[in-house]
């Protein structure tokens, strides 16, 4: 163990070979290790050396700032007359992805309708939940290097954020699809929060962490994604393809779909640090592309909810037909 002013006389990082055997994760993953330091000062310290979880924690803590950034450009959505201060900004922009990016800042001069009380707390609640998710993340990743048992209790941190986003994640996409049917929006939104509640309990609990809970691990997390399938296949079939393609933008979705599947399929076959051991230590490994994919899938579902937000209030003014 080390303490105090001795780790500052010791090389930065170590090999995989120095890692105590709990360390040990990614064995394609040769250098760059920060030793233990058992000091939240040293361990805080440690977020702004070069090191191979730095891309991990940089690339979260962007996007944490840059939501919070979008939440105060969000402003207040019954300022008049223009909606927030972001709306500023994205009169300037022209191209069709930004202004879409940008439209829910610019409803009240862009809109027929006015957005209501539900918009608002719908749209601050997605940012919310990747704002919570970013940075569970910066700080799991950040804290690898204090202790065993903070390394596993941050653990839980991390997942804690991934289900909170992905708790949150369909809220505003469920009041768009069922924006004239707001007892359906309200139900489904009320099955998300069960489920994800549900699921963030057997992932933070230590009691379900044991291999005697997999299999009620398993079904639990296929009850949750079964939770949040369901609603879509609903709305197609009230409304047809057409309408919920518009209000949710299945385009968008999609986009999303494959930045989280092909991050998560990189991540789990360890690719591409694999093929080629201690050449992606401190950049591109497999790990941090998945961050970077999970930030462009988060974008990307800002977008289909910007156009679900177009669609209701600016093409069909807010009325339901």
């Amino acid at each position: 163990m080390i303490h105090g002013a001795s780790i500052q006389a010791l090389p930065r990082t170590i090999s995989w070979s120095q890692l105590e055997p709990w360390q040990r994760d990614n064995p394609a993953i040769l250098t760059g290790y920060r030793r233990l330091t058992h000091s939240w000062f040293q361990t805080a310290g440690t977020v702004f050396w070069w090191h191979n979880e730095s891309v991990n924690i940089w690339t979260h803590l962007s996007g944490a700032v840059a939501i919070t950034i979008a939440l105060f450009a969000l402003g207040d959505f019954s300022a008049s007359p223009a909606l927030s201060y972001g709306a500023r900004f994205c009169e300037r922009l022209d191209a069709p992805f930004t202004k879409t990016l940008c439209y829910p800042f610019q409803v009240k001069s862009q809109a027929s309708s006015s957005p209501a009380p539900a918009d608002a707390i719908l749209l601050r609640t997605f940012l919310i939940g990747a704002l919570v998710c970013f940075i569970c993340s910066s700080v799991f990743h950040s804290s690898l290097c204090h202790s065993r048992k903070v390394a596993v209790f941050m653990n839980r941190v991390d997942y804690f954020g991934i289900l909170a986003l992905g708790t949150v994640n369909f809220f505003p996409t469920f009041h768009y699809a069922f924006f004239c049917y707001p007892h359906l929006r309200d139900i489904y939104i009320a099955l998300m929060t069960v489920s994800g509640s549900v699921g963030i309990y057997m992932a933070c609990s230590p009691t379900y962490a044991t291999p005697a809970y997999r299999r009620t691990r398993t079904y639990t997390f296929f009850a949750c994604g079964g939770v949040a399938i369901f609603p879509f296949v609903h709305a197609i079939s009230k409304s047809g393809w057409t309408e919920a393609s518009s209000s949710m933008s299945f385009t968008w979705l999609g986009i999303e779909i494959l930045f989280y599947v092909g991050g998560a399929l990189l991540y789990s076959e360890r690719f591409p640090e694999t093929l080629a051991p201690g050449k992606f230590d401190h950049l591109g490994a497999s790990h941090q592309i998945f961050h970077v994919c999970s930030m462009f899938a988060v974008l990307s579902h800002w977008v289909a909810i910007g156009q679900g937000f177009q669609y209701r209030h600016g093409d069909q003014g807010g009325v339901c037909l």
